[in-house]
Formats: structure tokens, sequence, C-alpha cells
């Protein structure tokens, strides 16, 4: 990420953050996950279950933080072992059992596991090192993994930041839910379609609401439109784990392949019909029992949908072109991109004590920020009043978009553009420099 003055097009600054990347936020992009060895890396593998044993004996299974460092979570569904600091382990367990509910409530017809003995078992590190110990080493583009073998999801802090952990964590453990609900054989466009969808989920405080469209989304899939690197249909339904891999080597074709099962589920789920209402969605979701019920994917597709799957591609094309952004998910990228205005400022000694301060100099200046993820690149408005205002261009007040003073290394930037939802974005200390998170909450 740069942030480009008017006048000075070729500068760019060192920056902690590369933000609204599809996958792991703040830090190296990783692409999201596959269906037998779920891991958010930025070079996919499929290792299954027998294989994973047969590594653990002949590599042998390292320990990764000390057992002192290591605390235990029990909660409603998970036992997490963890070395984080405990507000950040607490949270990220009462988001995942809030996360863990809306699984089973928006796919009610799958009976999830009710074993309470067996709690689905998480690890997550504060450093990068630790989780590399857990896998051997062998994966080293991975920011989170779940391993069906060992019913275990483990994933780190360092180099993620906390939005992206949060979304590595929303994504493997629906891959967990999924492996053991629904299916250990979901094709794998569908298992990492939903998983995205639901990682892209926004908890509010302890309400979870999905089919969130951010603009990051939409800018994937109309380049890659625009660039034909849609996979057909045809072959996008009946590829198999080998067949999704090949395509990894090759980091923009991975980057369509899986935002095109984000969109793909999300047009199952969301598209609606002319009176309004969800037009492919108990279509979906009967597809999903068959698959449950040991039917044949593609057999189970073609009895909900048909086998004339280029014309349901060309319905699916119409309506990916006129696809906008939520807007929540709006918002929350604007007060990103202010953030990281605020930090790429701070860290050329530039502060602010108010809002307004901090507008007029933006407006001033002219700076803009510029993001780049393979072969889509995009720069921030040069009209910064887009992000000091709600959607329907109205500027926000004071009252509505100001800084908290009570923030770790700059203070908290909180926007209430109306109703009853708030974003708070707080700033943290980490991995030699500043990252920040979005804290979406309910106004008190």
């Amino acid at each position: 990420m740069s942030l480009v003055p008017p006048d000075y097009s070729g500068i760019s600054f060192d920056s902690v953050a590369q933000a609204f990347l599809p996958v792991t936020g703040r830090g190296t992009p990783r692409p999201d996950s596959v269906m037998e060895y779920h891991a958010r890396s930025q070079t996919r593998m499929s290792v299954p279950p027998i294989a994973w044993l047969i590594a653990v004996l002949v590599l042998g299974w390292h320990s990764p933080a000390s057992a002192q460092t290591m605390r235990v979570l029990n909660s409603q569904h998970y036992q997490i072992k963890t070395d984080l600091d405990s507000q950040l382990a607490e949270d990220l367990a009462r988001r995942m059992d809030l996360m863990y509910d809306e699984y089973t409530r928006r796919l009610v017809d799958f009976a999830p596991p009710t074993d309470a003995s067996k709690p689905f078992q998480v690890d997550l590190y504060a450093k990068r090192d630790d989780y590399m110990k857990l896998t051997s080493s062998r994966f080293p583009n991975t920011g989170g993994v779940f391993m069906p073998a060992r019913n275990l999801l483990a994933a780190f802090l360092e180099t993620q930041g906390r939005d992206g952990l949060r979304r590595t964590l929303q994504h493997e453990a629906f891959h967990q839910f999924a492996f053991t609900a629904i299916s250990p054989k979901i094709p794998v466009w569908l298992n990492e379609g939903l998983a995205q969808f639901f990682e892209e989920g926004v908890v509010i405080d302890n309400i979870v609401t999905v089919g969130q469209v951010p603009p990051r989304r939409i800018r994937q899939l109309d380049a890659d439109m625009k660039a034909h690197r849609l996979v057909p249909f045809d072959k996008f339904l009946a590829m198999t784990d080998q067949e999704w891999e090949t395509t990894l080597a090759d980091k923009n074709r991975a980057s369509a392949q899986y935002n095109q099962g984000w969109a793909m589920v999300h047009f199952l789920i969301s598209a609606t019909d002319l009176d309004g209402e969800p037009k492919y969605r108990s279509r979906f979701i009967a597809m999903l029992k068959a698959i449950h019920n040991g039917t044949d994917p593609q057999l189970a597709w073609q009895q909900q949908f048909s086998t004339n799957i280029k014309g349901f591609q060309d319905r699916f094309l119409e309506w990916a072109s006129a696809l906008q952004p939520t807007e929540l998910a709006l918002y929350i990228e604007h007060q990103d991109v202010l953030a990281d205005m605020l930090v790429e400022l701070k860290s050329r000694g530039v502060v602010f004590s108010d809002v307004g301060q901090f507008k007029s100099r933006l407006e001033n200046s002219g700076y803009r920020l510029q993001y780049e993820k393979g072969q889509v690149a995009w720069t921030s408005e040069r009209d910064v009043k887009v992000y000091f205002s709600d959607s329907a261009g109205r500027a926000f007040t004071p009252e509505q978009l100001q800084f908290e003073q009570h923030g770790e290394v700059l203070p908290e930037l909180v926007c209430r553009p109306g109703g009853r939802v708030q974003l708070r974005t707080r700033f943290h200390q980490e991995d030699g420099g500043i990252r920040h998170e979005m804290i979406v909450e309910l106004v008190k």
C-alpha cells in the first residue's frame, strides 16, 4: 500500500497495512482454504487426514509454545489453547461461539455434533514460529489451518493482525463445522464459497450479520469478468481438490478462483426474484441436504439446477454485473481507509487533535492511498469527503465521526453513521508497527 501525494506520485511509504485484501487483511495476502487440509494460505495444498498422520509419525510432532504459556479456554463449543493475551483470547472465543451458532442457525437442517465431551479443538498462537512448529514448517504461507484427522483448527496473530485473525477463524471454523455436520466430501468450490460467505460475516456485539458484500470483492469480481479469468461453470462445479490446487501457483488465477467461489455461493443464497424473494436459496439448501445424505455432488446439482449450466452461468453474470456493496461493508472500508491514513501520517510524525483537523489536512494535501492485490489495483477517492460522509453523501457531524482519546497509540476513531450501529477503530503497537482493528458495536 502506498500513500500518494498529488505531486509526488512515485513516493511510497513503508506501510504495515495492506487493507481490504480478501483474505488475511493486514500483512501478506493469502487466498482462502481448501477442503481436506483447510489452510488459509498463499499457496494452496490439500493433505488428506491419513497423509497428515503419516507426516506426524515421520517428522515428529513439535511442541510449539511451552505448556507454561499456553492457557486453556473452554467455551460453549470449543476448547481453545492459546498464548494470546487474555482479553483478545476471550473475545475470539466469544466470537467463535457466536459464529458456530450462526452456522447452525443458517444451516438448521444439518445436525451439528452434540457430544459435549468432544468440543472442537483450537490452537491460537501469538507468534508465527509456534504455528510453524505445529505444522513442522510444512506450510509456510498459511495463516490458519483445519486438520480433520485431529479435529484441530490452528491459527496465529503475528503478521495477520486482529481483523485478519478473526476472518481466518470465521472461515476455518466453518470448514471444521461443515466437515462434521454436513459432509467431509463437499465439493471444493462449495466448501470454499461457503467458508468465505461466513468469513465476511460481521459480529455486532452478540449479533452476527452475514451476506455482507465488501467493495474489494466487487473490485476483484469486476476485474476477473473483464479479464475473462472466471472458470466456466461446468468446469468449476466439477473441480476436484487436486485440480483446484493446480491453479494456485498463479496468484492471479488463485485469487479469481476463490472469489468466484464466494460470488457463486452469495448468488445462490442472496439472488432474488422480481418479488424480492430468494430465487435459489431453497434449492441450494436441498442440494446441501442431498450431499449430506450421500448423493454425488454433481448429481445433486443437476437435480436442483438442471443440466443447463451455461444458462445458469449467464444468469450469474447478469447478477454479478449489477452487484453493489452492502452499506455496512462500505462503511467498514471507508473507515479502514481513514485508519490507514492515520497510521501512515503518524509514521511521518503527523498526528491530529480532532477529526476536523484530520479532514482539513487530507483535503488540503490531496493525499491518496494506493492498494494493490495481484492484478487488481485501486486508489482511494480523490475527494476525501467520501470518507467523512454517510452513504447518502451527507457530511458526518462531529458527533457522528470523532476521536476518543483513550487509544493505546492513537486515539480511537468512532463513527456513528446512523441507526444503532457504530464502528470503532482501535490502534495497537504490534509486529514492530501500528496495526488497527475494527470493532462494530451497538450504540449504548
